[in-house]
């Protein structure tokens, strides 16, 4: 009996928050976001060498302040940063990541956030996401992959977005994700579309 009546709530909440959302046109946001920052690794000397991101999401918009996001981040270091250059003009990548003999770092991330959002005036607004993420990130040394590790960390993020009344908007944000030893912080700009 008690799980009937839980599932009854669970049903007219979700349904007050889909009509809410409904009311508003726009329950739903595709987007994209570029970013580039620093990765750090544990007990590493030589933290804060420089990686670049991809995030894509959906978000699910329940009312004007709460959304659930659900997002695909892919990134890496590059293996193309050229320290010298041999006599046949060929790049020489003598980069050494984390102070050890990793010459790229690869990470891919699944992310579940709860979106927060404070509007400022009618198109401009604050944000901040918090979820979880499972990640796989990868390291190799000459071309050879030299560690895969997977997990489940953090993933956190605080921004501001500007929405025309189109359903196009933009956004600049600040992102931090969590992988065990390895973490990274970047700085962001996207597009998105609302529906």
């Amino acid at each position: 009996m008690k799980k009937l009546i839980l599932i009854h709530l669970a049903t007219i909440s979700l349904s007050s928050f889909q009509a809410t959302a409904d009311e508003q046109n726009e329950t739903h946001r595709i987007g994209a976001q570029l970013s580039a920052g620093a990765a750090s690794y544990y007990n590493s000397s030589n933290n804060g060498d420089e990686i670049a991101q991809l995030y894509l999401y959906y978000n699910y918009q329940f009312d004007k302040t709460w959304a659930l996001e659900f997002g695909l981040n892919g990134a890496s270091s590059g293996d193309e940063a050229c320290k010298g250059i041999d006599t046949k003009y060929n790049c020489q990548s003598n980069d050494m990541f984390f102070n050890r003999n990793i010459d790229k770092v690869e990470f891919s991330n699944y992310v579940i956030a709860a979106k927060g959002q404070f509007k400022i005036t009618e198109n401009n607004s604050l944000y901040g996401k918090v979820g979880g993420q499972s990640y796989n990130y990868s390291m190799f040394e000459k071309g050879r992959k030299t560690a895969d590790i997977s997990g489940f960390g953090l993933f956190l993020e605080s921004g501001w977005q500007y929405d025309w009344n189109n359903g196009l908007a933009m956004n600049v944000a600040l992102q931090y994700i969590d992988m065990d030893e390895l973490y990274t912080s970047s700085l962001g700009v996207g597009i998105s579309y609302r529906f």
